[in-house]
């Protein structure tokens, strides 16, 4: 692929291909299609016909025909093509769908040789620099000049916009560095626009407006973030787009990987055979099949009757009985009808192979923001300082270490010390604090409103200022003493800094309109040293902390005015000073106090899947303390705040530089506790001794720990040490997944619930923890700020997040709740009315169609099918979708060890049956055998189609058929049904005349009471292996319960008496049956054949054979039910 790594000004300084270096470029890397072949139905028929264990299958069918087995041969033979046709058909069409989803080519304007011209957007290559205009965006590109609002809506299931801005390398050039481009990096994703995503609004002046304190029209390159090569000093583009660097195009591009996976999920995601288990499983069942291969081999060898090729053919028939030519068939079932299930929630996998690892699940970790809590930010208020004197402004005039309003006698107040955004838009003294609100954000317009974070889009709609352009915020009429703000630049928000701001004109300093201020907003334990020491309230962190332990969300503001020299009005010097320069002593403006009302459901989902034997945990970017009041308010944590730690690094005392293997510089304090307000007893010191501990603890409930991302990277920087004590040099990045970080955090991290603060790169690697430490993961997030956990997890789930649409939807549930309350008040008080009644039907009727509108609006949400954020894509706002896809993976799961546990043991049987009529030269009937085939296959179908419960069970189902409990199960199972079918043939063979010459050792199949009796059993053995096998509740559809199968296996029974009896000949002759010996046994030789003959002897005189026969199906199916229902009360109790 194209090099994208190479450093920003590279991209920057880029003029665009000459006609070599697109030649070039053309040959080296092709352009931009994304090809999906259709080919014809028999070419991918003949595909599936070649593959490795059709071959076998058909080999399989080949031994059987050479064996006369003519009507089982093609039976068998049908219903494999028919399997392939239907995968090859499933693939086509998969095929098809793709296609479809590929956009027609499109013009765009690009620039080469010089000049701008037109092309098809399938003739781009990389390396080109294009003009973007509003539509879908043709490949991944780099924003070199101006911004645009982005709908990613297609590739990670998010519904907000993104607002998109070029990239910047002017403070590059400033201080003579280099940086270099990292897609991964969040700082980069602001300037990245994904193929596949569609540009809402873009404009070639950006997202923000340029001014250095002349005409902003003349001097738009300012701000564009370019150097003055390259993008910025290229002709405007003919459709005045922005400007764009082409990184990569085709299948390279986030869409053309989504579409790559879709495509090899198509046409492989249903291989079920290709794993370890089914690879050591065969092997077992091949072991067994060569030890009854072996005693037939020396049996008949030496016995000069018996036909040496047809010896043979029997022999390698046993061996290849035992791998059953249909396990890919069955297998598959099982995944399909999961697949088409979960559809049917709303719930999109493009890979299918990992529907049963969700039923292996033991640690849910979700998000908070957008998946347990809504987008929907609320704005509660703010905490400010005493306002300042009359006629003057808050942050210039304060007093010095002023406190923050209290009321009460705490030093943190209480919500009833909130003020309103309309009290602070209506006081003059407030003037910086409301610019900030108005002012520092990223919001942009699109298609004609507002579009951006939730948060902000809040701030600004409590405010009452409007967004007339990008970057132009204007105050309500009614505010005619302000004057509208205008960004000059933005310091965009970074996952890592947890803070962001911009420069804008102050342009309600009266003296100064064209003066320059930094505007800032951030978590509060960052903004704190970036504030002048005199402007910081001595009850700063009470009151901060205070509100994140209601969980609610805090952000400082920060506000700073550039009065001084040039630097007060000329933008280029500020951007050239750094971020770092413009964000130090700031002036304290408030906090700006939030929540996001939990989703209806999380409360009731955390608490179900607690309830399954999932451990819960909660990985966010939002402050510890709000995170952990809020898992506490869904049942992530049961314990009180005073019994909630916090990982904190403390000060070391002489020289010690132990690591967490003792003597470590890590404890864990009250999360509540302030730096040097908690004595020395109330810490837990991170030691490898005392995670046992601590752990136990969590269990009991009486502990519960949170670490935030910052603390775990100082942990991994602590290993990171050399031999002479020395820390080694690590990329931030990768820090938290070297050997040496990932060996504690796999112990460490599952003794903790709430993960905070956490960037993006931190989530990955606590789920790698989680992976290494043994654990079956499941992440659910919004596929945004997830996306490398939601990958990095055995089971990633993206949600799509509407705060629209959650709040049409939470407002009409409370609706209906609260009527409901109020009518039942009214029944117990007899006060219903007439007109009560009307007014409680007009509610409901209104109720019920804002739930019906949210439904409708949430199912024309522009999502895909799947999202490239994660294997699993839910349309749907909730957690919800968890519960179905543990539920559909615990169903699947099960489904697959039924199959499993089947298979091994019908196939030991026909192995063990072949062995027996072998040694006595017989054999089964060639319309026998088909009807077994088709009672199997049918009965196969019924077993796929058992539903998951609609609960989840604390009990887990086994994991793998190599289990202890599995293997015994299926060993004990076939020494039941080896006993019974030895008996049977002892029976039988008291009726075989030696002399008779029908009895042709080899020859043709001729029924007898021998291989008759043999066959009746083994029928019901293969029947009672269903019956037996399946497991039903508490994790699918109980045996009754699943009618299909239930019917199916009754009819079975019946017609298996009715031929056991002879009730109804024509259907004893249709199976090739002989006539069954009625009363005694006449035919018994007088020779003794040993004591069980003696035994059955007996049994024959008082029951008869056809009563003897019966008892013995009967005891074969009340032995084996017993020895399964032993086997799993032992194991799982």
């Amino acid at each position: 692929p194209f090099p994208v790594n190479l450093p920003l000004s590279f991209y920057a300084s880029w003029n665009g291909h000459t006609a070599q270096t697109l030649l070039d470029t053309h040959t080296r890397y092709g352009v931009n299609k994304c090809e999906i072949s259709s080919p014809p139905f028999l070419t991918l028929l003949s595909e599936q016909l070649l593959a490795p264990f059709f071959l076998f299958q058909l080999f399989c069918v080949l031994l059987w025909s050479l064996d006369e087995y003519w009507y089982y041969a093609i039976f068998t033979l049908f219903t494999l093509v028919l399997f392939e046709c239907t995968v090859s058909y499933n693939r086509l069409k998969s095929l098809q769908r793709l296609r479809e989803t590929l956009r027609p080519p499109t013009r765009v304007s690009v620039y080469r040789d010089g000049g701008w011209g037109v092309v098809s957007s399938e003739d781009l290559v990389a390396g080109d620099i294009v003009s973007l205009v509003n539509g879908e965006v043709p490949c991944d590109l780099l924003l070199l000049r101006g911004g645009a609002v982005v709908n990613e809506a297609v590739l990670t299931g998010e519904s907000v916009p993104q607002i998109k801005e070029a990239i910047d390398v002017s403070d590059d050039e400033a201080k003579n560095k280099q940086r270099f481009l990292d897609l991964d990096d969040g700082s980069a994703k602001k300037s990245l626009i994904w193929g596949g995503t569609t540009i809402v609004d873009c404009s070639l002046r950006g997202s923000t407006v340029a001014d250095n304190g002349d005409d902003t029209k003349t001097k738009r390159n300012t701000d564009t973030g370019t150097t003055k090569a390259g993008a910025s000093t290229l002709p405007p583009p003919p459709n005045e787009g922005c400007l764009a660097f082409i990184l990569r195009t085709g299948f390279e591009t986030q869409q053309g990987s989504l579409i790559r996976t879709m495509t090899h999920s198509a046409k492989s995601g249903m291989d079920g055979v290709n794993t370890r288990d089914t690879f050591f499983f065969i092997l077992l069942l091949v072991f067994c099949a060569i030890i009854a291969a072996g005693v037939v081999l020396n049996d008949g060898w030496d016995d000069p009757t018996r036909n040496k090729f047809k010896l043979i053919l029997h022999v390698v028939i046993i061996l290849t009985s035992v791998i059953p030519p249909e396990l890919p068939m069955e297998l598959s079932l099982a995944v399909t009808s999961s697949l088409a299930d979960l559809i049917n929630g709303d719930v999109y996998c493009t890979e299918p192979w990992r529907i049963p690892l969700a039923g292996k699940v033991t640690t849910c970790c979700l998000d908070k923001t957008g998946t347990l809590t809504s987008d929907e930010i609320r704005l509660r208020g703010l905490r400010l300082p005493p306002p300042p004197r009359a006629g003057s402004r808050l942050l210039s005039s304060s007093p010095v270490g002023a406190e923050i309003r209290c009321s009460g006698d705490t030093k943190h107040g209480t919500n009833a010390d909130l003020v309103s955004a309309k009290d602070v838009r209506e006081t003059e003294g407030y003037i910086d604090t409301l610019q900030v609100m108005v002012g520092c954000h990223s919001l942009a317009l699109g298609e004609g409103k507002v579009v951006g974070d939730p948060l902000e889009r809040a701030v600004l709609e409590a405010t009452g200022w409007s967004l007339e352009g990008n970057g132009v915020v204007t105050p309500p009429a009614s505010s005619s003493q302000q004057q509208s703000l205008f960004i000059c630049h933005r310091f965009s928000f970074s996952s890592r800094l947890k803070r962001m701001s911009v420069i804008c004109k102050d342009s309600n300093n009266s003296t100064n309109p064209q003066q320059l201020c930094l505007l800032a907003k951030g978590a509060p334990e960052v903004i704190k040293p970036l504030l002048s020491h005199t402007s910081i309230p001595s009850n700063y962190d009470d009151v901060y902390r205070y509100h994140m332990s209601n969980g609610q969300r805090v952000l400082a503001l920060g506000c700073r005015h550039f009065s001084h020299g040039k630097e007060s009005r000329d933008v280029s010097l500020l951007k050239s000073k750094g971020r770092t320069y413009c964000e130090r002593d700031m002036k304290f403006a408030g906090f700006l106090v939030l929540d996001c009302p939990l989703k209806t459901d999380s409360f009731r989902i955390v608490n179900e899947l607690k309830a399954s034997s999932h451990d819960l945990v909660m990985i966010t970017g939002d402050s510890a303390l709000t995170a952990c009041e809020v898992a506490r308010n869904v049942g992530i944590i049961d314990t009180s705040a005073k019994d909630t730690y916090d990982l904190r690094q403390m000060k070391r005392l002489g020289d010690a530089t132990d690591s967490p293997e003792g003597g470590s510089a890590f404890a864990f304090v009250p999360s509540q506790a302030v730096a040097g307000e908690y004595k020395p007893e109330d810490c837990i010191a991170l030691v490898r001794n005392n995670l046992k501990v601590m752990k136990d603890m969590v269990e009991q409930g009486d502990l519960a720990l949170c670490v935030t991302g910052e603390i775990l990277e100082k942990v991994a920087s602590d290993l990171n040490t050399k031999d002479d004590g020395s820390k080694a040099a690590t990329d931030r990045k990768t820090a938290l997944m070297t050997p040496a970080a990932q060996s504690i955090l796999k112990d460490l991290v599952p003794c903790v619930s709430v993960f905070a603060r956490c960037a993006p790169r931190q989530k990955e690697a606590i789920i790698a923890a989680f992976n290494a430490a043994g654990k079956y993961t499941l992440m659910c997030g919004d596929g945004t700020n997830d996306v490398g956990a939601l990958k990095q997890s055995h089971v990633g789930i993206s949600i799509i997040s509407v705060p629209e649409i959650e709040a049409k939807h939470r407002s009409a549930t409370e609706a209906l709740k609260a009527q409901h309350r109020l009518t039942k008040k009214a029944k117990k008080k007899n006060a219903t009315t007439p007109d009560s009644e009307k007014q409680h039907d007009r509610t409901v009727k209104k109720s019920l169609k804002l739930l019906a509108e949210a439904q409708a609006e949430l199912n024309c949400v522009s999502l895909g099918d799947a999202s490239v954020a994660s294997p699993f894509t839910s349309r749907t706002t909730s957690i919800a979708c968890c519960k179905t896809i543990l539920q559909q993976g615990r169903c699947t799961l099960v489904t697959t060890l039924t199959i499993y546990k089947i298979l091994g043991v019908n196939c030991l049987v026909n192995a063990l049956l072949l062995s027996q009529l072998v040694l006595h030269g017989l054999k089964n009937g060639d319309r026998q055998l088909t009807a077994v085939g088709i009672l199997i296959a049918a009965l196969f179908f019924f077993v796929t189609k058992g539903k998951p419960l609609s609960s989840l069970s604390p009990q887990r189902p086994p994991s793998s058929v190599l289990c202890k409990a599995a293997l015994l199960s299926i060993s004990g199972q076939f020494l039941t049904h080896l006993v019974v079918i030895m008996v049977t043939a002892s029976l039988g063979s008291g009726y075989l005349d030696p002399d008779d010459p029908s009895l042709i050792p080899d020859g043709p199949f001729t029924p007898n009471t021998f291989n008759s009796a043999c066959y009746l059993v083994t029928v019901c053995a293969t029947i009672n292996t269903f019956v037996v096998n399946y497991r039903g509740r508490p994790f699918v559809q109980s045996l009754p319960e699943n009618k299909m199968l239930f019917r199916s296996v009754q009819v079975a029974y019946l017609l298996l008496l009715v031929c056991a009896t002879e009730v109804f000949e024509p259907l004893n002759q249709l199976l090739q049956l002989s006539p069954l010996p009625g009363g005694e046994g006449g035919g018994w030789p007088e020779v003794s054949v040993g004591e069980v003959s003696g035994v059955l002897k007996l049994a024959v005189k008082l029951l008869g054979f056809k009563g003897v026969l019966c008892a013995i199906m009967i005891l074969d199916t009340v032995v084996t039910w017993k020895v399964e229902k032993s086997i799993v009360k032992y194991f799982e109790g």
